[in-house]
This record gives structure tokens, sequence and C-alpha cells, in this order.
């Protein structure tokens, strides 16, 4: 062989250069797969329900526990048993905490879980799960809530990162194992209409409208309400709940204020609260007319027939490239919770789907408090949506002590916030909160002024 012809096969065997990860997770080290560096889970590792582990100081653990005793010597470090190996996890999950449970979990699936029982994402802020969560709980009780649970964290998580990317392999994987559980479901008749199976339908249902599929949520919606023909006459009252009432109120006074009107809310500030914008979405740009799924129009027809007359015109699929599609994908997050509080028509709704909702409330009531109290932000907006948000922790039907406390630390919350805002505005008596909040959605005619009433002289009881 000659020397041209081995220096060929020299070339031929030389690696492709790349550059590499050193600040990479253990796992995609311990694979030589080069770690995109995602946190607090690389690409590959919840793609393949890998344990992403970095160290303290964002490397991997075994690229922070190298020496320089000697020029390029490396020495790994084997992890101690009884040291969290996990440090960006704020606090320990079981290894496998479904050990017990009637069912096992998919491996590719246990890296979401545990993303969703260590952090909640609060609009773009990831913050530490309470680690005696109910909707941990929840969602080890039964996989109808499970399957719920993950495939709302895929959209969180999404929020956050804001890239869907990364999150698209388990949202299609729990998109399709949560359409198979309700199809199981409704093959009996005793679990057809249960919890479990509300809670994945209007998962669905939510996730669809967050991407902006609009022909999907139709689906699901109609769905949901044939589910709930199937139900006993006792979950199926003729009167709305309260924040059924208020939330149809809302959209039919919001309708009737002149466009210019409308767009100077919507431009008010520099930070918007999504359950405004909601509103304004549904009054204008509604999937289904809230007086007609309220049965205001025609209280004898069926729902599920009234929801199949109509197909909403089909929108393209938002991939929440920008952040501004961030705050697009929760508004519809919030507006398709309106349309399925109405389909359930209950006044208690179980508080594991009212949870997930009233979690992004708070949050754009906390994130808006200090700039409302600078004059940055609406005072009146601001009452007004503190008084939906006591509604909607009013409406919370807890199914055990831990959630009932939750949900009693929730309405104190909210009755602290009406407090705080009756103060800065002046409120001395009832007449003057109803016109306040008359400035953005009220009617002289709605028949919850009564209950809506009850909680603000609770939250302002002895204060004026």
């Amino acid at each position: 062989m000659d020397f041209g012809e081995s220096a060929f096969f020299q070339r031929q065997r030389q690696r492709r250069f790349h550059r590499r990860s050193r600040n990479g997770c253990v796992t995609c080290k311990a694979k030589h797969i080069r770690c995109d560096e995602r946190k607090p889970h690389c690409t590959f590792c919840l793609r393949h329900g890998e344990t992403c582990r970095y160290g303290a100081d964002g490397r991997s653990s075994s690229a922070a526990a190298t020496t320089s005793a000697g020029k390029g010597e490396e020495r790994p470090v084997v992890p101690s048993a009884d040291r969290n190996t996990d440090q960006n996890i704020p606090h320990n999950i079981a290894a496998d905490p479904f050990i017990g449970t009637d069912y096992e979990m998919p491996h590719k699936s246990k890296s979401l879980f545990h993303l969703f029982a260590s952090t909640r994402v609060l609009y773009r802020a990831r913050v530490d799960r309470d680690r005696d969560s109910f909707l941990v709980r929840r969602a080890l009780s039964h996989p109808g809530f499970l399957h719920a649970s993950l495939l709302l964290t895929t959209l969180h998580w999404a929020w956050y990162t804001g890239d869907v990317g990364q999150f698209r392999v388990p949202y299609l994987y729990h998109k399709v194992q949560a359409i198979r559980f309700v199809n199981d479901q409704l093959q009996d008749p005793e679990t057809a209409a249960s919890d479990s199976t509300i809670a994945v339908v209007a998962a669905l249902a939510v996730m669809e409208n967050s991407l902006g599929s609009t022909e999907a949520v139709s689906s699901h919606l109609q769905g949901l309400a044939r589910i709930k023909a199937l139900q006993h006459e006792d979950r199926r009252p003729q009167k709305m709940g309260l924040l059924q009432r208020m939330i149809t109120m809302a959209a039919q006074s919001v309708s009737t204020r002149p466009v210019f009107d409308m767009l100077s809310i919507s431009r008010t500030d520099d930070v918007h609260q999504s359950v405004i914008i909601s509103l304004l979405r549904v009054a204008l740009r509604p999937i289904y007319s809230l007086p007609t799924l309220s049965g205001i129009e025609d209280p004898d027809e069926p729902l599920a027939d009234v929801l199949a007359k109509k197909t909403p015109d089909p929108r393209s699929s938002t991939l929440l490239a920008s952040q501004r599609t961030v705050d697009t994908s929760r508004s519809e997050f919030i507006a398709c919770y309106f349309y399925l509080y109405i389909i359930l028509r209950e006044e208690a709704v179980d508080s594991f789907l009212v949870e997930w909702f009233i979690e992004q409330l708070l949050t754009d009531v906390c994130r808006t408090e200090h700039l409302m109290q600078k004059g940055l932000y609406s005072p009146s907006l601001w009452f007004w949506t503190v008084m939906f948000g006591a509604c909607a922790a009013n409406a919370a039907k807890p199914s055990c002590a831990t959630e009932a406390a939750h949900v009693k630390m929730l309405k104190g919350i909210y009755l602290d916030k009406i407090t705080s805002a009756s103060r800065l505005l002046k409120l001395t008596n009832w007449e003057s909160a109803r016109e306040v909040l008359r400035l953005f959605a009220w009617t002289d005619d709605f028949t919850g002024e009564s209950e809506i009433r009850a909680i603000w002289e609770e939250a302002t009881w002895g204060v004026q």
C-alpha cells in the first residue's frame, strides 16, 4: 500500500469534529451522547424517560468531580447512596412513586411526572410544588387524573421554555393515551361519567384550545356534553352555579361595549391579566355562544345537540414560538375553562379541575398587584379579577380534608386581595363596590348579585 492510499484510509477513519458538551448531564455523558444542556431535564432524557442530573454548579456530576492531579487525568466519582444526586429538583420524589398503585407508569413518562411532582409553572416562572400537593396525590390515585396532569404539564413547561418541540413527543404520547383511556371508560356505564373521565376530556379540550386547534376542542366539548348527559339528574342541575352565571354575565356585558372601548381595555397596561383577555376573546370570537351553552336560548334542547349544530372555523395551531404567543396560549387556556364550566353547570366542580384554573388566575393577580398599587395597572380591572377569582375558589368541590384545607387557603388569599383593593379604591359599601365592577362587566339583572355581595362583605367586614 503506498503512502497516498494509507492517507486516504486514515482520513476515512477520522471522526467528524463536533463541539463537546462539557456541561452536559450525567446520562448523556455515560451514553456518549451530545447533551443540549436543557434544564431541569435535557431533551434526550425527557424523550427517553432517563434520569437527568446536573452538578450544583451547572456542570454534570462527572465533569464537576474531575481532578487535575495529572494533566488530562479525570477521575469519576461514584454518587453516594445517601446523597441527593438530583440537585436541580427542589425536593426529593420517590424513585418510583407508582409502586403500590394499580398501574404502571411508562418508562418514558417518568421524567415528565418528576417535573409535574416537583415544580409548578406559573406564567413564565417555575416554583417548587408543595410535597403534600393534593394534585400529585390525585394523579397517583387514578390513571385518568394522571393522564390529565401529565398532559397539562407538557403545556405548562412549553410556556416556561417557550419551546414546544422539546415536549412534542411526551405531549403526543399522553394525548393518545388520554383518548384511549376515555374510550375505555365509555365502554363501562359505571365509569363513563366519572370525575376522572371528565378530567381527561377537560384536559384534552384545554390543551387543544391553548394550542389553537378549535376544531379539536369543539369535538372534546361535544364529548363532554354527552358525558354529562349520562350522569344522574343530581349532577345535571337546571340552575347554573355562581361562577357559571358570573362568566355568562361578564361575556354578555363585555360584548355590548363599543369596540374602541374593548381595544382600550386590552391595551391599558404593559402587563395583562389573561382572564380579562379571555373574556374579550369569548365575547368577540367565541367558539360557542355562552348564552347558547347556558341554555338561555332553548333550555329544552340537549346540549350535545346544540354543540353539534355549529362547527367552528379551524384555526392554525400555534407553536408558542415567542413570548407573545405564550400570553395568547394562556388566554386560550383560561377561555376554554369558561366553556367547560358552563357545560358542567354544577355549583361545585371537582377541585382537581378547579386547581389548574385558579393557579393561573392567582398568578396573574399576584404579578400585577404591585403594579396596581403603583398606579401602573387599572385598580378597577384588578378588583374585578379578584372578585371573579373568589367566585372560582368558592366553586371548588374538595374530596378529602387535604383538599378542603387547600381550598380554604385559596379563599383566604382572595379575601385578603379583595380587602386590599377595597381599601385602595376607598369602597365603603356594596353599592360603591358594584359600581367599580360595572366599569368592566356588570348587568343590573345579574342573578348572582346577593352571592357576590356576600363574598365582598365577608372580605371587608370590620374594615370600613
